[in-house]
């Protein structure tokens, strides 16, 4: 976050906006890594705090995410800020994935669990359960799927620098996250007590899920924004008519 005499410099949005915010490079000798990532889920990212005391950053080694121009020719390149989302998203239905097919694979073992009277893959309540959490799989896959495809569109077009695209692309990444959770949570409900042990990769997809959505790109507080923008394309349209 960049700063002026100890106060916040806005950002492109102005006063009322998000403030200025810019990337740099140092080299490592520059900075250090504390160990800081002590997590429920998500452990294997390294996500540690990096500190930085008494340094001074060349203008040189700054960049602009919200507005830089990239340094690589491409439809791609064009912006980094609108293609997040999607990757969030796809990090959630991978994991998600996943969770699912070690449940199928682990029911096909002919695992039957206490006291039940059928072999899960031969249970009618979990065959419903785990048809449902396949839905919802598809759901997040076909909406991230079409996600992509109409950013892929703008890029080519050279239109995907928009702001109402990026809250689309980030309201679309919570509800994957969201449906993605809740197919992991499935799985593991119907992992039984097997589920529970750290040898279990039902477990850990369960919160590496929940650790993603807690991801900024991923909170639910998102969707605030998206509904501002809603109403006040509300309000355009009615003062056009």
């Amino acid at each position: 976050m960049m700063t002026k005499d100890g106060k916040p410099l806005p950002g492109c949005a102005g006063e009322d906006g998000p403030p200025l915010m810019r990337g740099f490079i140092l080299p490592a000798s520059e900075w250090r890594i504390e160990d800081t990532w002590h997590v429920a889920g998500l452990k294997g990212s390294g996500s540690h705090h990096i500190a930085i005391a008494d340094k001074i950053v060349p203008e040189s080694h700054f960049f602009d995410l919200e507005s830089g121009v990239p340094c690589l020719p491409g439809p791609l390149y064009q912006r980094v800020l609108e293609l997040i989302p999607v990757m969030h998203s796809a990090f959630s239905v991978g994991v998600a994935k996943g969770a699912l097919e070690e449940l199928v694979a682990f029911a096909n073992t002919g695992r039957k669990q206490l006291r039940a009277v059928t072999a899960m893959r031969d249970s009618e309540l979990f065959q419903a359960e785990l048809g449902r959490a396949g839905a919802d799989l598809r759901a997040a896959q076909a909406f991230m799927d079409a996600q992509a495809t109409s950013h892929w569109g703008h890029a080519l077009a050279g239109t995907i620098k928009d702001d109402a695209l990026r809250m689309q692309s980030t309201q679309n990444s919570v509800w994957i996250a969201s449906t993605c959770v809740r197919v992991a949570d499935a799985c593991f409900a119907l992992g039984g007590g097997s589920a529970l042990y750290d040898a279990s990769p039902l477990q850990r997809r369960l919160r590496d899920l929940h650790a993603g959505a807690q991801h900024v790109v991923a909170q639910q507080r998102n969707y605030a924004a998206v509904g501002r923008l809603l109403l006040e394309n509300q309000v355009s349209t009615a003062v056009a008519g």
